[in-house]
């Protein structure tokens, strides 16, 4: 049996990360919602280790840069594989590296996209770490 992919996914638009987590749900992995980045941190610094963190950039009067930045702190078997930043604020020529994380989308985002580009970087850094790479 393969293991379930999991997700944090922490945005304040409750309604859109409702509906990610459902989506992602139904695609068989295993979300958790939260509405703060004092929330996410919470979340992951107690243990929660999801192979992927989903963060808006503006998360009320938290930046999701704050939150990638804790969950990279965090013991190597703990910390997301991937992280991935959505935002309605950035404009022009964004990349992920700007922000430090893997993935960089704006709002909206079409799920199935995010659904492939997320597993593709998943399995890429899984075969890297069996390789070791």
């Amino acid at each position: 049996m393969t293991a379930r992919h999991s997700m944090l996914i922490c945005d304040d638009e409750i309604d859109l990360a409702q509906e990610l987590g459902e989506f992602f749900a139904n695609e068989g992995w295993e979300v958790e919602v939260c509405v703060s980045g004092t929330q996410a941190i919470r979340l992951l610094q107690g243990g929660l280790a999801p192979q992927v963190l989903l963060t808006d950039l503006r998360i009320g009067t938290f930046n999701g840069v704050e939150v990638v930045a804790a969950a990279r702190q965090l013991p190597a078997g703990s910390r997301p594989a991937v992280t991935v930043i959505l935002t309605g604020h950035v404009v022009g020529s964004a990349v992920a590296a700007d922000f430090a994380c893997d993935l960089l989308y704006a709002k909206p985002v079409d799920p199935d996209l995010l659904l492939r580009e997320v597993v593709s970087l998943l399995a890429l850094r899984k075969a890297c770490a069996e390789r070791g790479a």
